[in-house]
């Protein structure tokens, strides 16, 4: 065993090239994977103040087209009357709440302060039950409150220490967007990286809200479903599709319209492919698909480099002959090679897992929307690492490498002395 693993030592020492190129792609391979699963993985797991992922979905969107003429057709956010014919009451859902689904950028200035932007969402009292906004100091405002369109915002830590300075900040006055709004509550500051519920401002919203409607059917508003535990997501879409058709029946009587549905209320992996709009429908299996093909082709480009290298290398290694001179077996050989790849492999991919450690523990530049960096929660490391995925790509890459070094080792055994020996 020492012998042999002195001779791998004495090949990777006498073909750095090799050794290296082998090295340096296993790790930037196994690395690269682990930035993209990080990054998809931060968009479904759940976390703080969207810890109720794995039973949230979101409606979102009308899309609708005149019978007969499907090009003349439009689409747009919820109108809260609409919104409640659509996902209110419906079986199976614990809290519904209806909200702004993008947040805004509005001017905040309090007493003896610089105006600054803040990121703005409107909200109803619902959607403090369904997203965690842990209270600092004061109330989140009421249901009545919200309804009556009070002039009043919860606000986030570090926007009240901005605008306000000390404690207390409850009660409090704050000007935001050339308006006054009294401070119910602050809660804790929370990461952007929470698309559906983050915010450092939150207006309240209602059936009165002047700017939840556009029009009898289109408007601003998204709806937030709690489902409850054990209840499938599609016993909800099955009943979402029935007020579809109820809506359709209205809509063709008053506007020569129809709706074209879109496989709403969303869950969080379709969110998370982007592909949530008025007039799109998600397709979360083909961004799997293009995320196992971006996998595919980090794990055999290297491969494919090593097979080639070593197949050019090891056809004109004089030591073979040498070796076979002096009683080496074919075996031997095959075995020192395979070996000596299968090591450098090793050492490549707990490298790249390593690297990948660090760079997510830092976060810095690893996702987008990173506005609220350094604010607020983020997800665990624990959580964001996909082991599974890591795993299994590292096991891939050893099996691609395996391959790749199985062919050329195979035919450099074959070799006879003479010829091993004189091409060099």
């Amino acid at each position: 065993m020492k012998n042999k693993l002195q001779q791998i030592i004495y090949d990777m020492r006498h073909q750095p090239v090799i050794a290296w190129v082998t090295f340096i792609a296993t790790a930037i391979s196994i690395f690269l994977i682990m930035v993209v699963v990080m990054m998809q993985q931060v968009k479904i797991i759940p976390f703080s103040p969207e810890s109720c992922r794995d039973r949230l979905l979101v409606g979102a969107f009308l899309h609708t087209a005149e019978i007969g003429n499907e090009g003349n057709n439009g689409s747009s956010g919820l109108s809260y009357p609409t919104a409640k014919k659509l996902y209110a009451d419906l079986d199976g859902i614990e809290h519904t709440s209806y909200f702004g689904l993008w947040t805004d950028d509005s001017d905040v200035k309090g007493s003896g302060t610089e105006a600054f932007s803040a990121k703005s969402r409107r909200a109803d009292a619902e959607f403090f039950k369904i997203f965690d906004h842990p209270l600092i100091e004061g109330r989140y405002y009421t249901k009545a409150e919200a309804d009556a369109q009070l002039p009043m915002v919860v606000i986030s830590e570090s926007t009240a220490r901005k605008a306000l300075g000390d404690k207390p900040w409850a009660g409090r006055q704050i000007m935001i967007d050339q308006q006054n709004y009294t401070v119910t509550g602050v809660v804790r500051d929370n990461s952007s990286l929470a698309t559906t519920a983050s915010g450092d401002i939150f207006f309240p919203t209602g059936p009165n809200d002047p700017n939840a409607a556009w029009d009898e059917y289109f408007g601003s508003i998204a709806v937030a479903l709690l489902v409850k535990e054990g209840v499938d997501f599609n016993h909800i879409r099955d009943q979402v599709k029935v007020r579809y058709s109820m809506l359709d029946s209205e809509l063709a009587a008053t506007r020569n319209e129809k709706t074209i549905y879109h496989e709403s209320p969303f869950d969080q992996e379709s969110i998370a492919t982007g592909l949530m709009g008025s007039n799109v429908t998600p397709d979360p299996e083909t961004d799997r698909n293009i995320r196992i093909a971006i996998y595919a082709i980090m794990l055999l480009v290297p491969a494919i480099n090593l097979s080639s290298m070593l197949h050019s290398r090891l056809r004109r290694r004089s030591e073979i002959g040498i070796r076979r001179a002096f009683g080496c077996t074919r075996s031997r050989i095959i075995t020192d090679i395979i070996t000596e790849n299968f090591l450098i492999t090793l050492i490549g991919g707990i490298v790249g897992v390593v690297l990948g450690i660090i760079f997510a523990s830092t976060y810095s530049g690893l996702y987008e929307n990173m506005e609220n960096f350094g604010r607020g929660d983020t997800p665990a490391l624990n959580a964001i690492i996909n082991w599974t995925t890591i795993l299994t790509a590292v096991g891939i890459c050893f099996l691609l490498n395996l391959i790749s070094a199985s062919v050329p080792a195979w035919q450099a055994s074959r070799m006879s002395p003479v010829q091993a020996i004189n091409s060099k």
